[in-house]
């Protein structure tokens, strides 16, 4: 059962992955088309309100991850099991190159792809660590605090990537998602897998990091839940039942003795 509904959740993370890389590739080449709108503000309200779309449409499978430094992020706080970080990973990772593969067939390779434009890589890395740290914030702030509004994570969520990449497109490409940047660099030509580090360690910094601050200032584990919280109910249900069962068949085996 158990490996069911993690398949289920897999699933949620690969789907939504794909939406939310395919959507600005896409946009990245169809703005080049008659009609098309290659604009900064363009990319940033596709951006944020794919993840918006993802959120609410897969948001209550997965948690809607969606994005490897916030699977970290999120385990290293305590918010999900660390045993399940490899399959997050794994989908999230997979989606986001079958979603740059389809839109390389689709429109030729080279679309969305995210190289540094500030001269430095640190600089790069700083940019990335501090987008992803306010993405994260808000993340785990209505994703994982009993106060937050059931209804805010989609907007609040999807309006933050629409702010970050707002500012970060022209720098970095305001990718702040592994996922996001791996695909597109895969299918191109140029030097975006050089610079791919950037794009890994800058959103795990600035993830964790705003993590383990929203823990500190949350105000008590009573306002706390998990993402996705219904998985620890699972599992603690599992494990009760896995300790009747054990004391179920120690008592027959001493019987039987």
């Amino acid at each position: 059962m158990v490996k069911y509904r993690m398949g289920n959740r897999y699933a949620a993370e690969f789907i939504g992955t794909f939406g939310i890389v395919f959507a600005p590739v896409a946009l990245s080449a169809s703005g080049h088309a008659p009609g098309g709108d290659a604009s900064l503000a363009a990319a940033a309200w596709v951006s944020g309100l794919v993840v918006l779309a993802m959120i609410y449409a897969l948001g209550h499978i997965s948690a809607a991850h969606f994005n490897p430094a916030v699977t970290l992020a999120f385990a290293s706080a305590g918010r999900f099991p660390w045993r399940y970080v490899a399959p997050y990973l794994l989908a999230e990772f997979g989606g986001g190159i079958a979603a740059a593969a389809l839109a390389a067939l689709l429109f030729g390779p080279g679309h969305g792809v995210h190289v540094p434009a500030v001269g430095s890589s640190l600089r790069a890395l700083g940019i990335e660590a501090v987008l992803t740290f306010f993405l994260m914030l808000v993340i785990i702030a209505v994703a994982t605090d009993k106060r937050a509004n059931g209804a805010v994570p989609g907007l609040a969520i999807g309006l933050t990537v629409v702010f970050d990449v707002w500012i970060g497109g022209p720098l970095t490409g305001g990718s702040m998602n592994p996922a996001r940047s791996l695909g597109p660099a895969l299918f191109s030509h140029g030097p975006a897998l050089a610079h791919y580090w950037v794009y890994i360690v800058g959103p795990v910094v600035g993830a964790l990091i705003a993590a383990r601050l929203y823990e500190a200032v949350r105000g008590g584990e009573q306002h706390a839940q998990n993402a996705p919280n219904d998985l620890y109910a699972a599992l603690a249900e599992i494990k009760e039942q896995d300790d009747i069962d054990s004391g179920y068949t120690a008592k027959h085996t001493i019987i039987g003795e």
